[in-house]
Order: C-alpha cells, then structure tokens, then sequence
C-alpha cells in the first residue's frame, strides 16, 4: 500500500470527520443564539427603552463567543486530523515490509553518492549492511530510513521517514488546509 493512498484515505476520513464536526458545532452554535434570543426578550419586557442597546450587545457577544468556540472546536479538530494522518502515515511507513523498505533505503542511497558513513534504525540495519558498503555508523531511533554523513561528519543528510514524512507535512500544509477548507 502506497503512501498517497494511505494519505488519501486518511484524509476523506478526515474530511468526513471534520464535516461532523462542523455540523455539531453549528447546531452548539444556534442552540447558544436560543438561548442568548430568550435572555434578550426576558430583559426587553422588563426594561423596554433603555434596554434595546444593552440587549443587542449581550446577544452581540453572546453570538461572537459562540462563533468564536465553535471556529476553535473546528479548528482543534482538523488539527487532531493533520496530526492523526502523519501519525497513521508514519505507522504505514514503518509497517512497510523488508523488501519494500529495501527499495526505498535504495532509492534514497542514490541521491546521495557524496557520503562515507550509514545510519539507520535497528530493524532496517541487516538492509542497510546488505545493500551498500558504506561504513555503518550505529542505530538511531526513527520509523525507518537513513542517515548519511560524509568523512568528517560535517555533512549530515536525514533521510528518516520522521524527517522525510515531516517536511512533506510542512510543505504540504496549505494544500491540506485548504482541502479541509481551514
């Protein structure tokens, strides 16, 4: 299973959960514009004149309290969705068998001839061992992938895919806040 599909996935279940969310958070919201409704006939039969003002302001704020929880609540929940797709995508990346992650520690082997020293995590170091002659440098604590380092270790590439996955997220955040029409 591929990594957009895992991600398309996720995302219509986060789509679906965020309109529901949604939903909840409009019927709170007119629930909350009743309730401030009433408040405001109570005062206005008791106080007519004077209280016309004070009553449009209370239902004012009243209004912008409710909009203003409900767009927090929205917001909370996409975010619970952003971070629940990266942590689902990071799960199927570690989940991967030995030979596709084979071919993806090959891959990123490819891009990066200029280094001396090989890193991985403790499950993918017999990959690792097999598949390049680079000096193997020890375990890190990752998901999966690799880190390279040239002779002097100046020159670090993290290939990780916390890091990979990571910077996909931060690239790609605006395409999925738009998505989820944030």
């Amino acid at each position: 299973m591929g990594l957009e599909v895992v991600v398309k996935d996720v995302l219509a279940r986060g789509e679906e959960e965020a309109n529901r969310i949604r939903q909840e958070g409009t019927d709170e919201a007119n629930a909350i514009i009743r309730g401030a409704e009433n408040t405001a006939r109570q005062i206005l039969e008791e106080r007519r004149e004077p209280a016309v003002q004070k009553i449009e302001r209370r239902k004012n704020r009243e209004i912008s309290s409710a909009n203003l929880d409900v767009k927090r609540s929205i917001l909370n929940a996409k975010k619970q969705l952003l971070d629940n797709v990266y942590n689902e995508a990071l799960g199927s990346l570690a989940a991967l068998s030995e030979s596709e992650r084979e071919t993806i520690i090959k891959k990123l082997l490819e891009s990066h001839t200029d280094s001396k020293r090989i890193f991985s995590n403790k499950s993918d170091e017999s990959i690792v061992r097999r598949i390049t002659d680079l000096e193997y440098g020890g375990t890190i604590l990752c998901s999966g992938g690799i880190v390279l380092e040239n002779e002097d270790g100046t020159v670090i590439h993290d290939l990780t895919f916390d890091t990979l996955l990571r910077t996909v997220r931060e690239t790609s955040l605006k395409q999925l806040l738009e998505i989820l029409n944030v």
